[in-house]
């Protein structure tokens, strides 16, 4: 076990940079609580399982990593920090006064993505994505929706996914 531990130290940097906190002033409680998740992953770690110790163990320090967040309550944001790809949370800040222009593009760009799911779309997809983002009906969560289909969470998450990059495709 502590041998497991001492050799995968290097993974929970790996994690915390994957999940884009290596910049954080609270970069060492992410590592402590990464070693919290590495331990119980060499604790819990079965050589039966169909995967290597060092896939378990990154599953394991992301999702501890994952705990002490929510536990943690609001985690405090700079606006340098990119929310997807190279958008940035201050990109995403504006005032409520939108110019006409800008109240055209959002009203067109929001016309073209609806008739993208509608056209482009296989039935599932179109249900799932209109479900999580709540067109024509209540916004629900990947459990949610998980539950309502019965589908595997994994999997709506995949479709979800699938989905958005094939709308994207239209965008690019």
């Amino acid at each position: 076990m502590d041998y497991l531990v001492t050799e995968n130290l290097n993974l929970i940097h790996f994690v915390i940079k994957k999940m884009n906190l290596f910049n954080s002033n609270d970069y060492e409680d992410y590592y402590q609580v990464g070693v919290i998740g590495l331990i119980n992953a060499s604790k819990n770690y079965n050589s039966n399982f169909k995967t290597t110790f060092s896939t378990y163990a990154y599953v394991c320090i992301k999702n501890e990593i994952l705990k002490y967040l929510k536990k943690d309550g609001e985690r405090c944001f700079s606006l340098e920090d990119k929310i997807y790809d190279e958008i940035r949370i201050e990109d995403t800040i504006s005032d409520n006064e939108k110019s006409p222009i800008e109240k055209i593009i959002i009203k067109e760009t929001k016309t073209e993505i609806y008739r993208i799911i509608n056209s482009e779309l296989n039935a599932l997809e179109k249900q799932i994505i209109k479900m999580f983002f709540g067109i024509g009906c209540k916004k629900y969560k990947q459990k949610e929706i998980a539950d309502i289909l019965k589908i595997p969470q994994y999997k709506i998450s995949r479709i979800k996914d699938n989905a958005l990059k094939h709308i994207r495709k239209f965008f690019l």
